[in-house]
Formats: structure tokens, C-alpha cells, sequence
């Protein structure tokens, strides 16, 4: 029986297989990747345009015209795919996964973007909130939006970093932080130890003396640093920032206690979750006393066995390849 052939282009990703599905209905599955990532020596020289999303996007739309199906992760790749699709005639049925937004689109780019989602069938998001919102800003049917949760395992760690003497709290992040409010509550506790991972962000650019920040960390060492902290902190820009689903669900996979800023993007990885203090957007006092209260407890308590492997089901990627299953029997069988 001739095997399902799914065209996979993520955009920041390798383009294999990314979720474990064998099959479907009998039906093998045959996997043709492309990666935004950067392949050549011009690609990693110009950065603007992103010539890899549009060399990738151009393959994928290629290919698509002996597939059965098209996946595109994050949204530009999605657009991109889809403008290609146009240029070369002929097109695949499109779920778009991983459909997610730091900041919004205006203008033009909105302009673009509605334009290149027209056409795309399904669209995977994060969050019930962003399920809604999405629609909205972009003209479609609300139906072609699911919500799931974002599946991964605990993350690799690395212990060989160097760490505060003492105990400490960390911020880890990039995407959507509120990195203002962690320094101004760093100075609003002047006696207790902070650390800050993340990217190079103009709030830390001159941070109090109990405030360490170290960007770019690799991953394995940024969680072995998380592993001795008192508590590992999120600090969410508003309350409809989507982003920290990564951090949060690392977090909770580690048995670490999270502190998070409310968010409707957010609250279904954090409600009734052991371990997770969440406190108002901006609220530096609220930061400042989890602080004190996670560096107070002597030895940060690890979640019972059951709350674990409770979380460890909710990030499972069963969940996705049942989602992907269900959109492979209704597009290409």
C-alpha cells in the first residue's frame, strides 16, 4: 500500500519526523523534511531577509506537489509556505503547528499574513486563549484552531556552572519576559541572591549587585543552574503574553518550584499545578516576597510522584501524534 507522504518544514527545527506515529489506518507514513534552519554560509550571513524560512519554504512547496499533506511550524514558515505554494501552482492540505506569536502583526505584515492563512486548513495553538484570539485577528473560521498543550521531556541538565554561593532564585527566558520587574525586585531585596538566563535584554543591561544575568546559555547548563535554585521565575510582560509554555513545562517536568506571572495564555500549564505560585503582571512586590519565601525554605521540596508523573502525561507527545492522526484521516485518506 503506498505510504502517506507528509511534507515537515519547521522553522527553527531540524525537518524530521516530530511526532512518534508509525502509521495511520495501515497506512505507513513517509516523512519529506526541510529546516528554516540555516544550511549554507550565505544563509548564516543574511539574517534579514530570513533567505533559509524562504529557500525551505520553496522546497516544501515543491515537494508538495507529489504529497499527501504539509506541516509548517510557527507562523512565518506557515505564510511563507503558503506564498510559495501560489508561485509554483499547486498545494498540499496545510496544518500549521506550533502556531504561536511573541508579539502581534500589524500593518502590513497582518495585511500579508491574513492573505497566506486564508488558505490553510488547520492550525495547532498552545493555549484555549490564543485558540480564540487567533480568529479573530486574522479572519478565520474558528473552527480550523485546536488547542493542545505543548508536549516535551524533562530537558538535559548540566551542573557544571558555576552558581551563587548561597541560596538563589532564577529568571530563565527570552521570549515575552518582564525582565524591568525582576530588577526592580532584585532591588527591592537587596539581602537575597538572583540570577538571570536570558537573551540580551536592555532591562539587564545594568543590574543591581545581587542580580548575576548570563545570556544565551546552552540548554543542559542554563537547567543545571535551575536545579539548585530556590525557584525558577517567569516573569510574563501581560496577562495575554503568549509565552514561557517552554520554561513552565521544563520547570514543572524537573519538579522545580515555579514562580509565573498570570496569563491567559498560560493558565491551563499553570492552575491547581503543585509547586506554582502565580502573582499579578508587573507586580514587583509580589516577586519580591516569592523570592523571600522560596530562599526561606531551606530545602526546596520535590513534588510527590504522583504530581509527576501527572505532569509528565500532560506534556506527553501522545498528545500530538493524536492530533496529527486526526488530521491526516480527515485530509488524506
Amino acid at each position: 500500500m503506498k505510504p502517506i507522504r507528509i511534507v515537515n518544514v519547521p522553522d527553527l527545527s531540524p525537518g524530521n519526523a516530530f511526532v512518534d506515529l508509525p502509521d495511520v489506518n495501515g497506512r505507513s507514513l513517509e516523512w519529506i523534511g526541510h529546516s528554516g534552519l540555516p544550511a549554507s554560509s550565505l544563509e548564516r550571513i543574511v539574517r534579514r531577509p530570513r533567505l533559509s524560512r524562504y529557500r525551505a519554504a520553496w522546497q516544501a512547496a515543491g515537494d508538495a506537489r507529489e504529497a499527501d499533506l504539509v506541516i509548517s511550524h510557527l507562523p512565518r514558515m506557515t505564510a511563507a509556505v503558503e506564498h510559495a505554494a501560489r508561485l509554483r501552482g499547486r498545494r498540499a492540505p496545510h496544518l500549521a503547528f506550533s502556531f504561536n506569536f511573541t508579539d502581534l502583526p500589524e500593518g502590513r505584515d497582518l495585511a500579508r499574513m491574513r492573505n497566506a492563512f486564508a488558505r490553510v486548513e488547520r492550525f495547532a495553538v498552545y493555549s484555549r486563549y490564543e485558540a480564540g484570539l487567533y480568529p479573530q485577528l486574522f479572519d478565520l473560521p474558528a473552527d480550523r484552531f485546536s488547542a493542545i498543550m505543548w508536549a516535551q521531556q524533562a530537558p538535559p541538565t548540566d551542573q557544571s556552572a558555576i552558581v551563587p554561593d548561597g541560596p538563589y532564585v532564577v529568571a530563565i527566558g527570552g521570549e515575552g519576559r518582564d525582565y524591568a520587574a525582576i530588577v526592580a525586585a532584585a532591588r527591592a531585596r537587596p539581602d537575597l541572591q538572583w540570577l538571570a538566563i536570558a537573551r540580551p535584554n536592555a532591562a539587564l543591561d545594568a543590574p543591581p549587585a545581587n542580580l548575576a544575568v548570563r545570556f544565551n546559555l546552552p540548554a543542559a547548563l542554563t537547567w543545571g543552574i535551575a536545579q539548585r535554585a530556590a525557584a525558577v521565575f517567569v516573569p510574563l510582560k501581560t496577562d495575554t503574553t503568549c509565552c514561557g509554555h517552554i520554561t513552565i513545562a521544563s520547570t514543572q517536568l524537573l519538579g522545580l518550584p515555579l514562580v509565573t506571572t498570570r496569563s491567559q495564555a498560560t493558565a491551563e500549564y499553570v492552575d491547581a499545578t503543585p509547586g506554582t505560585t502565580v502573582v499579578e503582571p508587573g507586580d514587583v512586590d509580589a516577586l519580591a516576597n516569592a523570592a523571600a519565601l522560596a530562599i526561606a525554605s531551606a530545602e526546596p521540596g520535590a513534588l510527590p510522584r504522583s504530581a509527576l508523573e501527572s505532569i509528565k502525561a500532560q506534556y506527553s507527545k501522545d498528545g500530538w501524534a493524536r492530533f496529527v492522526s486526526d488530521f491526516i484521516r480527515q485530509n488524506a485518506l
